[in-house]
């Protein structure tokens, strides 16, 4: 019996998958959250092997959090389930331990082929991130920072301590728009969506050393 946690802020959402889950063989529910916050603990007491989770709940609901859970004694496999596109959006939930990332477009039949994938210890990816991943030659399975070059990672240590991209283009010698696709690049790289995201990330992992 695959034993299913939801974590997502909209009760009908949350409802549904209760009730889709139910007419499932071989998969039960077995605990659910409306909010990030105490997730892990709720769902380390839960006992799933299974996490369907939102990325926009109350309390956060980031890559950092798929690691929190994948780091629990008994790690549960963690299910993305999003309004978010399956593209740049996914990178740093996969190379945080997701094992999938599904739109919430999709049918039913796909999400729970993506849980019974997880639940057996494999890696779900649609065709759509499939084709993203190969067409910008992003490898998942590297850690993110080892695929930043020694440019990027410059820029991202300016961009960290204040810098503005004019400010940086003077010091490297660069031309602004050289700066702009840098910064796009990495967060193509590292699946963040603003430069806000960047700058936090590199505070988290030791780029500003």
């Amino acid at each position: 019996m695959i034993r299913v946690f939801i974590a997502d802020d909209h009760h009908i959402v949350r409802g549904g998958l209760k009730s889709i889950i139910s007419e499932q063989v071989g998969m039960e529910v077995c605990g659910e959250a409306a909010e990030a916050t105490g997730l892990v603990e709720r769902v380390a007491n839960s006992g799933a092997d299974v996490v369907i989770m939102d990325v926009n709940m109350p309390g956060g609901g980031s890559p950092s959090l798929v690691q929190s859970l994948r780091a629990l004694p008994s790690p549960p496999q963690v299910v993305v389930f999003t309004m978010y596109q399956e593209d740049s959006h996914a990178v740093g939930f996969l190379r945080s331990g997701a094992a999938a990332f599904i739109n919430k477009q999709r049918a039913p039949e796909e999400l729970f082929k993506a849980v019974r994938v997880a639940a057996a210890g494999g890696r779900y990816l649609t065709q759509e991130l499939q084709a993203f991943l190969l067409q910008n030659q992003i490898e998942v399975q590297k850690h993110p920072l080892d695929l930043l070059s020694a440019r990027e990672v410059m820029v991202v240590r300016l961009l960290a301590v204040g810098k503005r991209a004019t400010e940086i283009a003077h010091e490297l010698g660069v031309s602004t728009s050289t700066v702009n696709t840098y910064v796009e690049r990495v967060k193509t790289k590292l699946g963040l969506r603003t430069t806000v995201e960047v700058v936090q990330y590199a505070s988290e992992n030791g780029l500003l050393g």
